[in-house]
């Protein structure tokens, strides 16, 4: 039911079907109402004076209405009050939401949060890294990885993979065999044939392979995930990819509900497989709901 409050002056301080454009309410509005945002049949309920929406919150203006969204350092309770009075302080310090250094103290405020010092500690920034503490500022090489870099910076430890400069004579060669120039360090290709350098990839029979100084290391080459029912890996690919023909499949997202009446009205379950009534090489499978058959050649050559 719409409802239109005027004051006794003509100003309109509130209209409850704001974009519907009642005809009552149209009629009362006068141009006064500008003053509140009233545009085009829409009015700015976040307009000065006209919504009052919690300390806690800030107030959106939608096309025929509003509300009030929390601030940043609140979040809503779940009882989600029009105007923001769920609005409820979010604890930076408890939830871990905070960017305070190591040897500081974090102190949740209404809002927000503080970082401080320990009553008569002198805060620095350093790190505690593996039970070690490090200075701010300082830099430091892995223990176990001789290749990565690490840095303390405000009490966060940062570390990133050595960056190789060729042109530096004293590199690592171990975290850098791309700079390795000696012929020594060369690795002859599987077909006996092609010669890579130090740090240079290939990939060999669906294997990523490298140089390191001189031997050949090679891993599986990775693959997309397949997110489909029916895959195939074609001759001379190394990853699958999706096919929509369930008998071009080779590799099947088995769905047990779905079964497959042969042709002597027996149900067959999927992944099931048998051989065709009144043939001796033809072999039918059930994938998915789906009946493939195939003939096998070595079968008649056998007959």
């Amino acid at each position: 039911m719409s409802s239109c409050l005027v004051t006794e002056a003509g100003n309109v301080i509130q209209v409850s079907e704001t974009y519907r454009k009642e005809p009552s309410c149209l009629g009362k509005l006068e141009p006064s109402a500008m003053a509140y945002g009233y545009q085009d049949g829409n009015i700015d309920e976040c307009s000065d004076g006209f919504v009052q929406c919690d300390s806690r919150a800030n107030c959106i203006n939608l096309p025929g209405w509003y509300h009030c969204e929390c601030r940043d350092g609140y979040h809503d309770n779940g009882m989600f009050s029009p105007s923001g009075e769920s609005c409820e302080d979010i604890d930076e310090c408890g939830t871990g939401r905070h960017s305070c250094a190591n040897d500081t103290i974090c102190f949740n405020l209404d809002g927000g949060y503080d970082c401080r010092c320990p009553h008569g500690k002198n805060c620095t920034g350093d790190c505690i890294h593996d039970g070690k503490v490090k200075h701010n500022g300082q830099i430091w090489v892995l223990e176990n990885d001789r290749c990565s870099v690490c840095s303390c910076q405000n009490g966060f430890v940062m570390c990133r993979r050595m960056v190789c400069d060729c042109e530096n004579p004293t590199v690592d060669l171990f975290c850098c065999p791309e700079c390795d120039p000696r012929l020594s360090s060369q690795c002859l290709h599987q077909n006996g044939e092609t010669l890579y350098n130090s740090g240079d990839t290939w990939v060999q029979n669906c294997q990523q392979c490298r140089c390191l100084q001189g031997e050949v290391d090679c891993w599986p080459l990775p693959c997309p995930d397949v997110e489909c029912e029916f895959s195939i890996l074609p001759e001379n690919e190394c990853c699958p990819h999706c096919v929509t023909d369930p008998c071009q499949a080779d590799t099947i997202r088995n769905d047990i509900t779905k079964t497959c009446l042969d042709e002597m009205n027996v149900v067959r379950f999927t992944g099931s497989s048998w051989i065709k009534h009144g043939t001796e090489c033809t072999l039918c499978q059930c994938k998915n709901g789906h009946i493939c058959c195939s003939v096998d050649p070595q079968c008649l050559q056998e007959l």
